[in-house]
């Protein structure tokens, strides 16, 4: 009895494990189950050793093989799935901080203008007529926009510059007048002596047959020149780094290299008072000191209000620029040309000599090496000569490359006088007289003197010497290029260059 009771015990326990078994055994994942799961059988299983185990020793071994493999089979995928989904979701933060990246510097260098949703205020409308001399016509805009939009403007005009704080730089001994060397001296020409600006009653019709012709010129459909027939908004907000902004006095000034832009530059620090020496604004230009005068921070132009105004931005532009007077002086294109060519090229310019002068002498004056500094560059006698300048202007590909720097860069490309209604337009060829009659109609004569000009020695007159060894061909084209800056601001075609 006893015997027989302690069998069927034993028995029972088998069951109890081989079932217990089985449910594990199917509770693998799939593809490890079918590889692990052998049909138990009630027979005797004989090992590789030749020993024979029952089907209860069997089972229990069969369960723990099943167990490895299938741990052996889960550990894999799963650590790869892992190693996925982390890579996956790296990827998409990297993506995702690219895409941030990607949009600020878009909208840094396009601006406003293409996310801009073109209202009745920001719609192209056609070109009107400039204003005369104390004459504007208001525009009306909408009440509410309006309203909103002045009381930015007024706090941002007492906050004066981008920040709100006045730019403080360390005071120096030496002034804005610069200490110039024989060579220096030759090519730049300064003349530090006064000149006294001659009142003639013929200024003001002058000024008023300037803009006259920028305005038939830019109304006249038959007169085309690229960038002509765009808006405001479709200006790029990289093409808005030259007008600059004075809030204090309602005046916008756009500035071209190579035409005084140093002295109207310091003019404009001094109306805003956007920079202090020892916690006092600079009174007098020229104390400005020459490096703090291009320095863009100096500054505030019109490419920054995005940071400033986000969306708002364009509105606040064309409010300043329907309030503000707005003034630029511009030079005989090509006299401009060579002037740049002269300070950038025949002075030792770290800069330009590296990323202008070395591309020019390896393309067109097949030079394979060149020294890696100017000075060594200039003692070897390794100089870019006026025609490579030309050739450099006139190839497709420098164009392609990058625009224009802004010293050789076309006044309507950096200035937009088809897109801007400027209310005065002054000429290097009379500075004197035109910044004398400027800084009246700003009513800020009694604040300040226009720097003394410097006797620029690279007159009109020359063009036929620079010129003389440069193909025809050449300066035909070259006049193409120039030709919207020599027609936009009156200055005669130089026929005696564009024939034989």
């Amino acid at each position: 009895m006893l015997r027989s009771w302690l069998f069927g015990q034993e028995e029972a326990n088998s069951c109890r494990n081989k079932g217990a078994a089985g449910k594990r055994l199917r509770e693998l994942p799939a593809p490890c189950c079918d590889r692990a799961a052998a049909p138990a059988s009630p027979e005797i299983f004989t090992s590789a050793r030749g020993t024979k185990r029952g089907p209860r020793e069997h089972s229990a071994r069969s369960l723990h093989e099943a167990e490895v493999r299938g741990a052996s089979c889960r550990g894999p995928t799963s650590t790869a799935r892992m190693a996925k989904a982390r890579l996956f979701r790296l990827w998409l933060v990297l993506g995702s901080v690219f895409m941030i990246l990607l949009i600020i510097v878009y909208w840094d260098n396009v601006g406003t203008a293409h996310f801009y949703l073109h209202t009745s205020f920001s719609r192209p409308h056609p070109l009107e007529g400039l204003p005369t001399a104390g004459q504007r016509e208001e525009k009306e805009l909408p009440a509410d926009m309006d309203e909103f939009l002045e009381k930015l403007l007024s706090g941002g005009a007492k906050q004066n510059v981008l920040s709100g704080k006045k730019m403080e730089q360390p005071s120096l001994l030496a002034s804005g007048r610069p200490v110039l060397s024989n060579v220096e001296e030759r090519i730049r020409g300064y003349d530090w002596s006064t000149h006294g600006a001659q009142q003639s009653p013929d200024l003001d019709r002058r000024q008023a047959e300037r803009r006259s012709v920028l305005r038939e010129l830019c109304a006249n459909a038959s007169f085309v020149f690229p960038t002509k027939e765009r808006s405001f908004d479709d200006i790029p907000n990289y093409e808005l780094n030259h007008l600059i902004v004075d809030d204090r006095h309602g005046v916008i000034y756009c500035y071209v290299p190579k035409v005084a832009c140093t002295n109207w530059k310091r003019v404009m620090i001094v109306l805003s008072e956007s920079l202090l020496d020892q916690g006092a604004p600079y009174r007098d230009p020229l104390d400005i000191p020459r490096e703090y005068v291009h320095n863009s921070s100096t500054h505030l132009t019109f490419n920054k209000f995005w940071r400033r105004y986000g969306r708002f931005s364009r509105h606040l532009m064309k409010i300043k620029l329907k309030k503000y007077t707005k003034f630029l002086f511009v030079r005989d294109p090509f006299v401009r040309l060579i002037s740049a060519f002269r300070s950038k090229f025949e002075l030792e310019n770290e800069e330009f000599y590296r990323k202008f002068a070395v591309p020019m002498l390896k393309m067109y004056s097949n030079h394979t090496s060149l020294p890696a500094s100017v000075s060594e560059a200039f003692s070897a006698g390794l100089k870019v000569s006026f025609a490579n300048f030309i050739q450099y202007l006139l190839d497709p590909h420098t164009e392609k490359l990058a625009p224009f720097n802004e010293h050789w860069r076309q006044v309507h490309r950096l200035c937009h006088p088809c897109q801007i209604d400027y209310d005065f337009v002054g000429k290097l060829e009379t500075l004197d007289q035109d910044a004398a009659q400027l800084l009246r109609l700003l009513k800020v004569d009694k604040l300040l003197h226009f720097p003394p000009s410097y006797r620029n020695r690279t007159a009109s007159s020359w063009e036929d010497d620079w010129f003389a060894k440069i193909p025809l061909a050449w300066r035909q084209q070259l006049y193409k290029l120039y030709e919207a800056d020599f027609v936009l601001f009156g200055y005669p075609k130089p026929e005696n260059l564009l024939r034989d």
